[in-house]
């Protein structure tokens, strides 16, 4: 409800609110139905195996919201100049260029690791090393690996 405001706030033009009866029907259908397959596909599956599935996927989305919130710093030039790129201290400069390939700009598929993950086609070791450090707690603490 909370986003359908925002979303029906945002129109200029009161014709397009006749538009969204569908997609919120499909929505909701399409959610219950992915409910019940998940539901039922999970009936079986023991809580532990589960949780410590859930708990290693929100520390490899956290690790790539920390390392995002790094480059927000860089851009900032909080960690140095940014810009112009030429300029750029060793920490800011990119380690390898994988937009080619793998651009998060273009290829949905990349673009959408970049939202759940933190993906970079072009790294710096700044942002490598946040990566990095952010995964140094998890295991001592044994965090998805059986410890308790």
């Amino acid at each position: 409800i909370v986003f359908l405001i925002g979303v029906i706030s945002d129109f200029k033009d009161p014709s397009y609110v006749s538009s969204l009866p569908i997609p919120i029907v499909v929505a909701l259908v399409l959610s219950r139905i992915c409910g019940c397959i998940f539901f039922q596909g999970t009936k079986k599956m023991r809580v532990e195996h589960f949780m410590r599935f859930c708990s290693v996927l929100l520390l490899f989305i956290a690790a790539g919201f920390f390392s995002s919130s790094m480059h927000k710093w860089q851009e900032l030039d909080v960690v140095g100049t940014w810009s112009p790129a030429r300029e750029r201290p060793w920490l800011n400069q990119e380690v390898f260029d994988a937009s080619e390939c793998c651009s998060d700009k273009t290829n949905r598929f990349f673009v959408l690791m970049r939202a759940l993950l933190g993906y970079q086609d072009q790294p710096t070791p700044f942002e490598l090393f946040a990566y990095l450090f952010y995964w140094l707690p998890p295991p001592a603490g044994g965090v998805g690996l059986g410890g308790r």
